[in-house]
């Protein structure tokens, strides 16, 4: 019964240093109803065009304090997606959705930023993406972390995307161990 407490407190501890953290970073996935990543089929109802993209090595991040949303995006094949019928045009983020997490999946949102803008934008159909960082409003960072966000990929000037994927904020490790620690304390104890 000892080393239950004991493993408790230390849980409680790696819990405490977590919220002491000077900076809240957070993960996200690009998401929708027709799977991970920037798809056609994540846009209500879906386009039919052929390419695809996702989330970079460096990934999409929010640091919740400085409100700096980090954003890694790729698509073509030279990045390991197939190819856009086109070059990109526009590259936005919209938000916030009315719904929130997998409800938001196919709601339209107003532009919040043109991320086609950045000097690290590249529009190429086959090897394209963008590597940068952009200032948030601190009044939408509740909505990016109720998952109500999501990039919008345009070829022309009348779509109105071709390719998407909705942000979802993913499980920091820790969090999820505290989590299965909880679960599992709670186990121990019925089984008494």
């Amino acid at each position: 019964m000892k080393w239950h407490i004991l493993f408790f407190a230390l849980a409680l501890m790696v819990f405490a240093n977590e919220r002491r953290l000077p900076a809240d970073i957070v993960k996200f996935i690009a998401t929708g109803s027709a799977g991970e990543g920037l798809l056609a089929g994540n846009i209500d109802p879906a386009t039919g065009e052929p390419g695809t993209g996702g989330i970079g090595l460096t990934g999409v991040t929010l640091d919740t304090d400085q409100q700096l949303l980090h954003v890694d995006l790729k698509w073509g094949s030279a990045n390991g997606f197939v190819d856009l019928s086109a070059d990109v045009l526009k590259l936005h983020l919209h938000g916030p959705t009315l719904s929130s997490g997998t409800g938001a999946f196919g709601e339209v949102a107003p532009l919040l930023i043109t991320l086609s803008g950045s000097s690290a934008f590249d529009a190429s159909r086959s090897s394209g993406g963008i590597n940068a960082d952009f200032f948030i409003d601190a009044a939408d960072v509740p909505a990016f972390l109720d998952g109500r966000m999501y990039f919008n990929v345009h070829l022309t000037d009348t779509d109105t995307g071709v390719i998407r994927g909705y942000l979802q904020p993913v499980p920091e490790p820790r969090s999820l161990l505290m989590l299965g620690v909880m679960v599992g304390l709670g186990g121990l104890r019925r089984r008494r």
